[in-house]
């Protein structure tokens, strides 16, 4: 459907303009009831019949709509009667909300019934946000009955824009929600929603479902499912085009219906609440790329060095020395008193510094800040900014903090773009073979060669990339760990933006706590591109405490907060969103050390010398398909192990079964055509293998290292194939170096089997998303 466009713009200047005068708001504005019905109507989406009394109507104009009244309600005998004011929020706990039997009823009958509900509402001091009364016709069907009210939300999220919330309606919504566990509802994001898709979802929910599928309740489904999606789609469209980012210069914050009810197949709204404004996102563009030189510079310069304590300056000046990017004979630092620290150049100010560097880290104090980023901007002195310290918007300093964003948006303003700046509050960059700003000395935190060349790591918390950085050093060694702290200036979108144009990159890790205005809808824009050309995006998003309700009267919130609309949003483009930080490591290692390996159809081939794992792993498959052998495999299998083993998938050969036999088999597994990805595990105390560092004292004869031990010739058989596959050591730590020989071979390796079960669908998955 189009949305017809004039009809909602005549709506809106039919009443903001004088409302907002008459409030002296002029900026968020509640409608009312009977306003949102119009707003519907303008939208072509259906409303139960009603007629508005407006406070302080003449006589004539009262007689009229009582009469009007009764003509309306004749079919149905009774008509519901509501107080209508924008600030009423529970209509129903303040005697606003009556049901009129018709039988006998004259006009001035209807008037008294007014008049005593106007004179309940005045004893509880409500007469002053009184609007005036709405006369609704009863719409028949069962209240608080499944597949009969449906709740339908519009809702513009800070971050990620406009979204449609579908979720069961009427006065039991929130039961529902927290009986299902927060799984009662549907959340559609608006931008490049297609019917089919919001057709597929509702027929495949297990509880929306139900209103628009015959049932066991239902033989004909409630309501028609081409009726649902049209009001979705409808919502949808309105959220757009009245939105943040829209054509119109006003933007629908929330609109509300609960419920919709079941009509005839159709659905009817017969209450709604929305929530109005005039915001809208600044269009803010940064030159992305500049990322480049802050990413690969080849001269720099730090400010707020000390001259003799270990401040974070001076370590971090200590970090570019030894940084092979950086031409020592252009690394300066300012400094007004020091003609040179640990050997290299001091200038008394910006001013003097003798070029235009590439990048500038700043590790002023917060109060201070704002003077040297200024001076930096004016003086065109650096491509690029690092701004380490904290204590700005974080700690309730949000004039400096704006001050410093307007002097960057002045700089971006300029022709050649200004310099960008990451931070404040950040850890700072770690660029592979080019620089280190970390102020972490190198003996505390090494940064050793390892794989992930292929992979960038973006996170908001500078010490969660210490802690990455730790746990993984010697093994995976990203293409850049960035900490981006405030996004004062550089987001995490502009990451996204500047790495999925990089080759060489195809896994970008980002660990967000939030998203600047619109930063969240521009991030999963980016992220489908990125998917659409092969590479993968994962994130793992804190906070996932719901933040409630810009509309007070809005059930929506607490059905559809923060976290449910990122995930909703994340998802629709691709992004790999993990729930825990275990997960979140989990798919970074699988994803950047199995590539871009081909999925196929996620068949999966199992093996395993213990029984437990078997059983276990079958309940964390998700999405991949166990493999049945084809008949050359199983043969192949039924001669490599003993009889007493369980040759099929998946495969438990018993602790008994030796090395060679246990290779043999995780061969014949990745040469099976009928597999497409393989989870090679064991529990390597058995003696039947050969899995441990030689001993010096002769306790025993195992030699890792020798060409025909387990783990030798398990990365010789996974490399020789092109299949995903995932190891499994589940044992203690006298196995860490057969772990670490595989893992630094490129192999992920996990020592719990369903761990490696959902990181290897997790990565199948993302490969379908493609």
């Amino acid at each position: 459907m189009n949305l017809d466009t004039p009809r909602v713009e005549d709506f809106f200047q039919s009443w903001f303009e004088t409302l907002s005068a008459e409030s002296g708001t002029g900026s968020r504005i509640r409608l009312n009831e009977f306003e949102v019905y119009k707003l519907l109507k303008s939208v072509g989406l259906n409303h139960c019949p009603a007629f508005f009394l407006p406070e302080n109507s003449g006589t004539e104009t009262e007689k009229i709509w009582a009469e009007n009244i009764l003509e309306m309600a004749q079919g149905e005998g009774k008509f519901i009667l509501k107080v209508v004011g924008r600030d009423i929020l529970h209509k129903t706990d303040v005697g606003g909300v009556q049901i009129v039997d018709l039988a006998g009823l004259e006009p001035a009958d209807v008037l008294n019934i007014v008049g005593r509900m106007k004179a309940t509402l005045e004893e509880g001091g409500l007469s002053d946000v009184v609007e005036g009364f709405l006369a609704a016709s009863f719409v028949p069907h069962k209240a608080n009955t499944p597949g009969q009210e449906v709740l339908l939300s519009l809702k513009q999220d800070e971050a990620f824009g406009p979204c449609v919330v579908v979720g069961i309606g009427g006065t039991l919504t929130e039961w529902y929600g927290k009986g299902s566990g927060g799984s009662s509802t549907l959340i559609f994001p608006a931008l490049g929603l297609e019917p089919e898709a919001v057709a597929a979802a509702i027929e495949a929910h297990p509880l929306i479902s139900l209103f628009c599928c015959s049932s066991r309740l239902y033989r004909t489904a409630p309501v028609l499912l081409e009726d649902l999606v049209t009001w979705v789609m409808a919502l949808a469209k309105l959220g757009i085009h009245s939105g943040p980012q829209g054509k119109s210069p006003f933007t629908v914050e929330e609109i509300e219906i609960n419920p919709a009810v079941a009509s005839k197949g159709r659905l009817v709204a017969l209450d709604g609440v929305g929530l109005v404004s005039r915001r809208k996102w600044a269009s803010q563009t940064r030159p992305v790329e500049k990322i480049s030189p802050l990413l690969s510079p080849r001269s720099a310069v730090v400010l707020g060095v000390s001259a003799k304590a270990p401040n974070p300056g001076r370590i971090i000046l200590g970090n570019l020395k030894r940084s092979e990017g950086i031409d020592q004979k252009r690394l300066y630092v300012v400094h007004h008193k020091e003609d040179s620290i640990s050997g290299v150049p001091c200038y008394p100010s910006v001013a003097d510094i003798p070029e235009k560097c590439d990048l500038a880290v700043i590790s002023v104090p917060a109060q201070g800040a704002l003077e040297t980023i200024t001076q930096l901007v004016e003086l065109d002195k650096a491509q690029a900014m690092i701004l380490i310290p904290g204590g700005f918007a974080e700690a309730g300093e949000v004039d400096l903090a704006q001050s410093i964003e307007d002097v960057l948006l002045k700089g971006h303003s300029a022709g050649n773009g200004g310099p960008v700046m990451v931070g404040g509050n950040c850890l700072g960059i770690v660029s592979r073979d080019n620089y280190n700003t970390f102020f972490l000395p190198d003996y505390k935190l090494p940064f050793n060669p390892g794989l992930g060349e292929n992979l960038a790591l973006v996170s908001q918390s500078g010490a969660y990339l210490v802690t990455f950085a730790s746990n993984y050093d010697g093994v995976i060694n990203p293409r850049a760990s960035i900490s981006f702290g405030n996004q004062m200036d550089l987001t995490v979108s502009d990451f996204l933006e500047f790495f999925a144009a990089v080759p060489e990159v195809d896994v970008i890790a980002c660990y967000v706590e939030g998203f600047r205005s619109g930063d969240g809808q521009r991030f999963v824009e980016l992220a489908r591109q990125a998917a659409d050309q092969g590479q993968k995006v994962i994130i793992f998003k804190a906070g996932k405490t719901p933040l409630g309700a810009k509309a007070a009267a809005s059930h929506t919130a607490s059905l559809a907060g923060d976290y449910a609309v990122a995930k909703a949003c994340l998802e629709s483009g691709g992004v790999t969103l993990t729930d825990t930080l275990s997960r979140f490591e989990d798919a970074i290692k699988t994803f950047t050390l199995l590539g871009r390996r081909s999925v196929g159809q996620k068949r999966v081939g199992i093996i395993s010398n213990a029984g437990f794992e078997c059983s276990t792993v079958t309940d964390n498959l998700g999405s991949l398909v166990p493999a049945v052998f084809d008949e050359k495999t199983q043969a192949t299998l039924d001669g490599i192990l003993p009889s007493f083993a369980h040759r099929s998938n998946p495969i438990d050969c018993t602790p008994m079964t030796g090395t060679d036999a246990f290779v043999a088999s995780c061969e014949a597994i990745l040469a099976s055509p009928s597999v497409d990805v393989a989870i090679l595990a064991s529990v390597p105390v058995t003696p039947s293998l050969n899995n441990l560092p030689p001993d010096p004292a002769g306790s025993h004869q195992e030699d890792m290292t020798n060409p025909d031990s387990q783990p030798a010739k398990m990365i010789e058989i996974i490399r020789s194939s092109p299949k995903p596959a995932v190891v499994v050591v589940d044992s203690g730590r006298i196995y860490d170096p057969m772990c670490r020989m595989i893992e630094e071979a490129g192999i992920p390796v996990f020592r719990k089997i369903d761990r490696a079960a959902c990181a290897l669908d997790a990565f199948c998955r993302s490969e379908g998303a493609m």
